[in-house]
């Protein structure tokens, strides 16, 4: 048999799970941006990469990707250079040595694909209409 303060327990979280979810304020999501830019990374080197967009001199991390893997990363407006260039860079995990794409700016409606070779000079980046 169930004790009574468990049972009241049981009832309250049931209740908080179906109640819809708060939504933020406008002044709370105001400095969000939404995604600008989709690329689409292909990791075709034994090692994990570690990716970030440069902005201004500085790296801003996009994320980490595993060796032989590709994956599709979102990148905000506030990672695009003041004239809305996107400007990639990748290093691999733990290394000094780092692989610069040159900037590009992608059209609205299109995404860009960064393929990573074993030989750094052989990487590319194009976009592509969605």
């Amino acid at each position: 048999m169930r004790s009574l303060p468990m049972l009241l327990l049981a009832g309250a979280l049931a209740t908080a799970a179906c109640a819809p979810a708060a939504i933020p304020s406008a002044s709370l999501t105001r400095h969000l941006t939404a995604p600008r830019q989709l690329v689409h990374v292909s990791n075709h080197r034994w090692d994990n990469m570690e990716l970030f967009a440069i902005r201004g001199g500085s790296h801003l991390v996009l994320g980490t990707i595993a060796a032989a893997q590709n994956a599709t990363l979102a990148v905000s407006e506030d990672m695009l250079d003041s004239d809305c260039r996107l400007h990639l860079g990748a290093r691999i995990e733990g290394s000094r040595d780092i692989l610069l794409m040159q900037p590009m700016r992608i059209p609205d409606g299109n995404f860009a694909d960064w393929s990573l070779e074993n030989n750094f000079s052989r990487s590319t980046i194009a976009y592509f209409p969605l």
